[in-house]
């Protein structure tokens, strides 16, 4: 079972009016199969190439992953809660 992760960067790109082809050789790629990886879920870029896919796109790169940015901060917000706690005990 293959497990993917969503993301939003087949919408933004599109947005963008580009194709695959026009982002691979942004990115230095001699061609589309690691674009269409990333789209699909099966793989992640790594954090430069996010970067780089938020200014092709003209967003945030959170904005491009936003169910794992949610996920993140999800799972944060019981430790904020108790790092908070603990620090107001001390004040």
């Amino acid at each position: 079972m293959e497990c993917r992760l969503p993301n939003k960067l087949k919408k933004y790109r599109r947005c963008a009016g580009l194709s695959q082809k026009k982002v691979a050789r942004a990115l230095g790629f001699a061609d589309t199969s690691a674009i269409s990886r990333w789209e699909h879920g099966v793989a992640l870029p790594n954090l430069h190439h996010v970067f780089k896919l938020s200014q092709l796109y003209d967003t945030l790169p959170h904005v491009l992953y936003a169910h794992l940015w949610n996920d993140v901060a999800s799972s944060l917000v019981d430790y904020k809660k108790q790092t908070s706690a603990e620090e107001a005990f001390y004040l």
